[in-house]
């Protein structure tokens, strides 16, 4: 089991941002005397607070070992221990048969790394930027740091393995790593010392100072409110503009207000005594271009849209186009949201940002299904036509309501019977990953039970029902038609299986065990990629 800490004073601060921050090369195996220039600030500071030792401050551009990195990484951990009062407690127990070093028997016993599993270390190994990554990650997690996943998605993303996407995304979102340009995070790429020096620096920052954002996009002329907040007060907090130019700052302590001035990039950067975060700002013009989405159809891309590279990545993994601009034929029977509904909004920087969250949530949702799930549903549609539109939470839509609904509408799935031939799953709500799969659930399930014969399916999961009292639903919602406890039993197995399980358990619910094994003989029936081995709730068929 791995060590932990203690803690004895201040609670710790923790820091969740979306988006990576200020871009640095990959690491070069090049002898340098002094760190690059994109560094020199930051890696100063890093030796003024200690988290350089002397014997280390040289060939910057050189591989940093696994050893050395260990030892940067207790020597921060030990300062963060020191200011907010933790104790550093490392299993003991911890060993390896080609080292001794007690800065990785350290940072071993915390968990922050580990062995090759035939009981060596490989201290004087190189690391890879993915693998920089997991030792940062664990190192936040070592602080206690209730950090998650949900940060920057690379187009080199693929390429990251399995065990470390997670670390890198969170990472990044955290503004301790950044990609290395063109969207790429080069996880194969060697890691040198003065990249090191840097994360480190930005790491034991984020102990002490939160921002916002890490980077934003904004148009000439545009203003953009940036907060920061510290774990030790805000005394002397300043801030400053790498390029007055491009970006003008004003204001101090835990407030800044951004405007774009010129076209072009600048770092924004807050200090708070020792410390400090920046946050990259391009500011760029709201030009558009042509793009095209999974099926081939012009789509605006506008220059200032984040969201544009991301959407495009889903709808190719999930075979369906997504639309949060008014793109989409309105005029559809039944429409929920309109071109009209745009209206009310302004397509900025700020609305781009809240798209990139939504999605990252509707990702979080249908990454979890089998993979080829959704492509299949859709192809099995033969020429009926499925999108998403998606208009994000904290919009206004027609003063608070939407198509007769009141306050607190997140989404609809519209089944077409006019002839149009065109089903829309709506997401205009919260955004959280459940409902995001309630409404899907909506499409999935409907499809399946018209194909496997609509009445009699639907019959049949009545009579599963029929005198079972709340027991034989997954929630009260699931209880007002048929077709919400179809999504809502849906969007349980996926998200809340453990009070399905908790439920099942009671002994009182055998009508909604029998439910979910219909649920999963009809989607097995159907879809070649749903399986009982990766639908995950098939072990509470019993």
């Amino acid at each position: 089991m791995y060590g932990t800490w203690r803690r004895r004073g201040a609670v710790f601060l923790c820091i969740l941002a979306l988006i990576a921050g200020i871009s640095a090369p990959t690491a070069s195996a090049v002898t340098i005397a002094v760190p690059d220039s994109w560094a020199k600030e930051e890696v100063a500071a890093a030796v003024r607070l200690g988290l350089v030792p002397e014997d280390m401050q040289n060939n910057y551009g050189a591989d940093i070992t696994r050893a050395e990195f260990c030892r940067l990484a207790v020597i921060c951990l030990k300062e963060a221990a020191r200011v907010n009062g933790w104790e550093l407690t490392p299993d003991p127990a911890v060993s390896f048969s080609d080292t001794a070093d007690a800065d990785v028997l350290t940072a071993a016993g915390l968990g922050i790394v580990s062995g090759d599993g035939k009981g060596r270390f490989l201290p004087q190994k190189g690391i890879t930027r993915k693998e920089a990554a997991v030792m940062l990650y664990q190192t936040l997690k070592a602080m206690g740091a209730p950090i998650s996943g949900a940060g920057a998605v690379f187009a080199d993303q693929s390429a990251i393995a399995s065990w470390a996407a997670e670390p890198v995304s969170a990472i990044v979102g955290w503004g301790v790593m950044n990609g290395t340009g063109g969207g790429n995070f080069s996880p194969l790429g060697s890691y040198s010392r003065q990249q090191a020096y840097v994360t480190i620096y930005r790491l034991l920052s984020s102990v002490y100072m939160r921002m916002d954002t890490y980077a934003v996009t904004l148009q000439p002329g545009e203003q953009f409110q940036l907060s920061c907040a510290y774990a030790t007060g805000a005394e002397n907090a300043s801030w400053t503009s790498g390029n007055p130019a491009v970006v003008a700052v004003s204001g101090s302590n835990s407030a800044a207000t951004l405007t774009a001035v010129g076209t072009g990039t600048a770092s924004v950067v807050c200090r708070s005594g020792d410390f400090q975060l920046s946050c990259t700002v391009t500011v760029a013009p709201a030009a558009t271009t042509t793009g095209y989405d999974v099926n081939g159809n012009a789509r605006m891309h506008y220059s200032s849209d984040m969201a544009w590279d991301l959407c495009r990545q889903l709808e190719k993994e999930i075979g369906i186009p997504i639309f949060y601009l008014p793109e989409f034929n309105d005029n559809v029977p039944g429409a929920v949201v309109t071109h009209a509904t745009y209206n009310s909004v302004s397509l900025n920087s700020d609305y781009f940002q809240k798209v990139y969250r939504e999605l990252l949530e509707m990702k979080e949702a249908f990454d979890l299904y089998p993979e080829g799930f959704l492509r299949e549903v859709v192809a099995k549609k033969g020429n009926r036509t499925t999108e998403i539109v998606l208009f994000p939470a904290d919009m206004v839509l027609f003063d608070g309501v939407v198509s007769g609904f009141g306050g607190g509408f997140h989404g609809e799935h519209v089944y077409d019977e006019s002839g149009a031939r065109i089903d829309r799953v709506y997401y205009t709500g919260d955004g959280s990953p459940y409902s995001y799969s309630h409404e899907m659930g909506h499409m999935v399930v409907s499809s399946a039970m018209i194909a496997n014969g609509w009445t009699a399916s639907c019959n049949q999961w009545v009579s599963y029902t029929a005198n079972s009292g709340p027991e034989g639903f997954v929630s009260s919602y699931a209880m007002v038609s048929r077709p919400e406890d179809f999504a809502e039993t849906w969007a349980y197995l996926w998200h809340k299986r453990d009070e399905v399980e908790a439920k099942l358990a009671a002994g009182k619910s055998e009508a909604l065990r029998e439910k979910i094994r219909y649920l999963t003989q009809v989607l097995t029936r159907q879809y070649a990629t749903a399986t009982t081995e990766n639908l995950p709730w098939s072990y509470l068929l019993g």
